[in-house]
């Protein structure tokens, strides 16, 4: 159902009545106006129309009628007759024609009953000229001059009075022109008043409870509207206080609830928390805290200084740091890193920055962590010292059993030659010839045995000099090649005809390719092939690669492999012989040289060891020897 419009309940409504208000006004105003304008045409035409043209054509016809006079004088002195005169019948038909329009436009009666008098007389006058003879003497014209007198007598008094009541009628007009003008200020005021005070006092009021509420004052009192557009503006502010209360008390709420879980959480932390405000005082604390510096006591509390609880709980010299006594424990419990309180307790420092200009400690017992890298380093020491007796050990061994093991190896030699005579039985020889291959090949594996002691201690010393690395691949395959033969395994050779000059140790060089050839012999067996190819690549860097057909192995033995002692077969009834130190004395070296070394192997497909000499400095594991040379001459 539709309601009725009230154009009072909006304000679209009363402006709209009040410029309807204001329009009538002008209106009234400019009616009044042109009502005004049109009543002075009129009495400008009463005064300058009537009574001014009644006078005017009273004397044109009192000048006639002395022309009349005059002609009719002229006719009598010359003996004329009067009529026919046509000049003279003019001038009378003027006259009168004159003396009509200045009756009908005479002001008053009096002043047509003259116009009439005049009238009569003068067509008396003309009577008795006609009827007179042409030579009596004219009848007399001074009545007629008397009534003309009169008549411009009376004229002149009307216009006199019709000047006097439009002078009356003007002040009048204007005097009400002037009372209707206030009116409409009045008015005009009065519906400003009443719109000011419909539309802009509530407006003022809403936009001073608004300024209110934005504030911060939300229980400020909203007043009631009416059923306008203000009204429901503040419909509009009273929902939206509410919704700000609302939301306001939610936000509080939350903002408690988050207050009571963070205070839990802090409680309830393992570390020690404190936050220290921008004036230095402790905003909040656990009781970490406390258990970490129980001379404190209840000092340490929300609101007491940092400095001044830190300074009387921590005597001097009871916190330190890893470089030794902290100089302020203040500083040193409020900075980042590790201290150290009394002899047992050690405290992991974590600091953190608020917008304020505050900052907030987080404490960490790291005592355990500290007690398990005293141990750790104890026996990092430990280890360390075992390896070294170790090393040594292994060296010293090695060169005690070096000295007889040659003299075994010398005096079966002698025996097995029979430099001083036959031994007699056959079986003699063949004794001596086993104890001479027996102890070479244990002198073998005492020298690879102290060469990686050596390695692992530190003292390989390289004696760099510039070689031809192409030679020695040369010298390498010859030494090798009978035994290749021997063991129906073929031995392929391929080298630039360029030489290839490195700088390094030779002898090193040496035992590094005789160990990898070593290594591909016995692991392929007879009918395979061992190659070895020696490359210079465009930026002139060489590479020497030592490939077998043999058995090779899988990707996740390779570090075995090159693990000191490492046997992929570590069966009692192995097939293959050796020590495990081929390899890792083999890559110790090349390390040594500045070399890369890799593996690359596959079972059923073998092996193929790869040495690229990258133009890093040749070095010992305890000091750097002179750079390499690489270049091919």
């Amino acid at each position: 159902m539709l309601r009725s419009f009230n154009p009072l309940r909006t304000i679209r409504g009363q402006i709209f009545l009040g410029f309807v208000a204001m329009s009538l006004l002008t209106g009234a105003l400019g009616g009044f106006g042109i009502y005004a304008t049109s009543r002075a045409n009129r009495i400008v035409t009463d005064i300058y129309d009537r009574p001014l043209m009644a006078i005017n054509f009273a004397r044109s016809a009192s000048a006639t009628f002395a022309q009349m006079e005059n002609h009719l004088l002229r006719s009598r002195l010359t003996g004329d007759a009067l009529s026919p005169g046509p000049s003279f019948d003019a001038l009378a038909g003027s006259f009168f024609e004159d003396l009509t329009i200045a009756k009908e436009r005479s002001m008053s009666a009096a002043a047509a009953a003259a116009a009439i008098e005049v009238r009569a007389l003068v067509e008396e006058w003309l009577a008795a000229a006609r009827a007179a003879p042409s030579r009596d003497t004219p009848p007399p014209s001074q009545n007629i001059l008397t009534a003309f007198d009169r008549l411009i007598e009376l004229t002149a008094e009307d216009g006199f009075r019709e000047r006097q009541r439009s002078l009356t009628e003007t002040g009048t007009t204007k005097l009400v022109a002037i009372g209707c003008l206030l009116m409409a200020l009045l008015v005009s005021a009065l519906i400003t008043f009443l719109l000011a005070r419909r539309i802009l006092r509530p407006l003022s009021a809403a936009a001073a409870v608004a300024d209110r509420i934005a504030q911060g004052e939300l229980s400020v009192e909203i007043p009631p509207g009416r059923h306008d557009e203000i009204g429901r503006l503040l419909h509009s502010m009273h929902s939206m206080q509410a919704s700000i209360k609302s939301m306001m008390d939610q936000e509080a709420a939350q903002r408690r609830s988050a207050q009571r879980r963070l205070v839990d959480a802090i409680e309830g932390s393992a570390e020690g928390m404190m936050l220290v405000g921008a004036d230095g005082r402790i905003v909040i604390t656990n009781s970490q805290m406390k258990r970490f510096l129980p001379q404190a006591g209840d000092e340490l509390a929300p609101g007491a200084r940092f400095a001044e609880v830190i300074a009387e709980a921590v005597s001097p010299g009871m916190a330190s740091t890893a470089e030794g006594a902290a100089a302020d424990p203040v500083v040193a419990l409020a900075a980042e890193g590790e201290v150290r309180l009394g002899a047992d307790l050690w405290l992991k420092v974590s600091r953190g920055a608020t917008e304020d200009g505050g900052f907030f400690l987080f404490w960490s017992d790291i005592s355990a962590i500290k007690e398990r890298e005293l141990r750790l380093r104890e026996a990092m020491v430990e280890a360390e010292a075992a390896s070294r007796a170790k090393s040594s050990f292994l060296a010293n061994m090695s060169h005690e059993l070096r000295t007889p093991l040659n003299a075994i190896i010398g005096f079966s030699e002698i025996m097995a030659g029979e430099l001083f005579g036959e031994l007699g039985d056959r079986r003699y020889h063949e004794y001596a010839t086993l104890i001479t291959r027996s102890g070479r090949h244990l002198l073998d594996v005492i020298s690879s045995i102290l060469d990686f002691a050596k390695s692992e201690a530190g003292q390989t010393v390289l004696h760099c000099e510039r070689v031809d690395l192409r030679e020695i691949t040369a010298a390498c395959v010859d030494m090798v090649d009978q035994q290749c033969a021997n063991a129906g395994i073929a031995l392929a050779f391929d080298v630039p005809a360029a030489p290839v000059i490195v700088t390094g140790d030779a002898a090193k060089l040496r035992q590094m390719l005789l160990n990898l050839l070593s290594n591909a012999m016995k692991f392929t067996p007879a009918g395979g092939e061992v190659r070895v190819i020696l490359t210079v690549d465009r930026h002139a860097v060489p590479t020497l690669v030592v490939r077998d057909s043999g058995i090779g192995m899988k990707p996740a033995d390779i570090p075995v492999a090159l693990a000191p002692f490492g046997q992929i077969d570590t069966g009692f009834n192995r097939g293959y012989e050796g020590t495990g130190l081929g390899l890792p004395l083999t890559k110790a070296l090349a390390e040594l040289h500045g070399a890369a070394f890799a593996i690359d192997s596959e079972p059923g497909n073998g092996t193929a060891v790869t040495l690229r000499f990258t133009g890093g400095a040749p070095r010992s594991r305890s000091e750097m020897i002179a750079a390499p040379v690489l270049a091919i001459a």
